[in-house]
């Protein structure tokens, strides 16, 4: 029987704009899940100019703790960012909310943001449209422990509001298939921003956060979790771009799928904020150079870093 995912298998190459790959530096995974995550001021703004000064068309990067808020995470975020300025004063980049968990009722969790935009070149914002359940571990008797993590609609319409009172693409993050219910609704109703993009995230077994294989949200990466997103949005009356990002594949070889997503005219977010394999400890630069690689194969050319700048519509 066919379904309405088999076009997207039978789908031939096609693109009409090269692949714009991005760097995903650091996030909640720590060194004893790869010595290689940048932890310290100096570490984080050293891979993001070792990245960007190897191509990357943007760089993602958490500051030092999660749990600050506001000002207070804007001046940690510069701890770092004041050397990576100063060497590249107009590279694309872009932070992570904060801790959901410290927010007041009236907060939504961008409000460093405003600051970064005045005093640090971000010119992008991420809004994640929903709510998941992050596995740590499991206690003595099995039972699963972490973390909820998201948006509910108050925090979501908050950040939504900030991106477009300053014209501010939004990065899509979708966690699972609701999430993009939701961002469905604002990109129909003509409430996202020129340069906003989807950002589906194919989750593997070590989740976003575990050390064993425990995790319990998102869509596993396959090239089936894919095609059911294409699906998804074919329904989005704007069109924007596409990106695919894999989180803790463990030993599970994800290169079909990012071949698969370049050549479908995607584009790609890698680096060690999503990749855990115990077996296995790349650098942040061998991850980009092993997508950069994929695409050379395929035939799709790479974009600039100018290129990159235009399909996010920074001026």
């Amino acid at each position: 029987m066919a379904t309405a995912l088999d076009k997207y298998a039978e789908m031939e190459p096609n693109w009409d704009y090269p692949v714009v790959i991005e760097s995903h530096i650091n996030g909640v995974r720590s060194k004893e899940m790869n010595p290689n995550t940048p932890i310290t001021y100096d570490e984080i703004a050293e891979d993001a100019i070792r990245c960007w000064e190897a191509g990357a068309c943007a760089i993602h990067a958490h500051n030092t703790s999660f749990d600050l808020l506001g000002r207070d995470a804007y001046k940690d975020y510069m701890r770092t960012w004041d050397k990576v300025l100063e060497k590249h004063p107009d590279i694309t980049w872009y932070p992570t909310t904060c801790n959901n968990l410290r927010l007041l009722d009236d907060e939504h969790g961008l409000e460093h943001v405003p600051y970064l935009q005045s005093g640090a070149n971000v010119k992008v914002a991420c809004v994640d449209t929903g709510i998941s359940l992050f596995a740590t571990h499991t206690d003595d008797e099995g039972y699963l422990k972490g973390r909820e993590y998201g948006w509910n609609y108050g925090r979501v319409e908050g950040q939504i509001r900030m991106c477009r009172e300053s014209d501010t693409p939004m990065i899509f993050g979708i966690y699972e298939p609701g999430y993009a219910r939701l961002a469905m609704h604002y990109i129909n109703n003509n409430m996202s921003t020129s340069g906003s993009m989807w950002d589906f995230y194919l989750i593997g077994d070590y989740g976003l956060t575990a050390l064993e294989p425990i995790g319990t949200c998102g869509m596993k990466p396959s090239l089936e979790t894919l095609y059911y997103y294409l699906w998804m949005i074919e329904e989005a009356k704007v069109k924007h771009p596409w990106y695919i990002s894999i989180w803790g594949q463990g030993a599970m070889d994800d290169t079909t799928i990012l071949r698969r997503a370049i050549e479908l005219g995607g584009h790609i977010k890698t680096g060690l904020e999503l990749f855990y394999d115990p077996a296995r400890n790349p650098s942040n630069i061998e991850l980009l150079q092993q997508a950069q690689e994929i695409a050379r194969d395929v035939g799709r050319p790479i974009a600039t870093q100018d290129e990159a700048r235009a399909l996010y519509s920074i001026r």
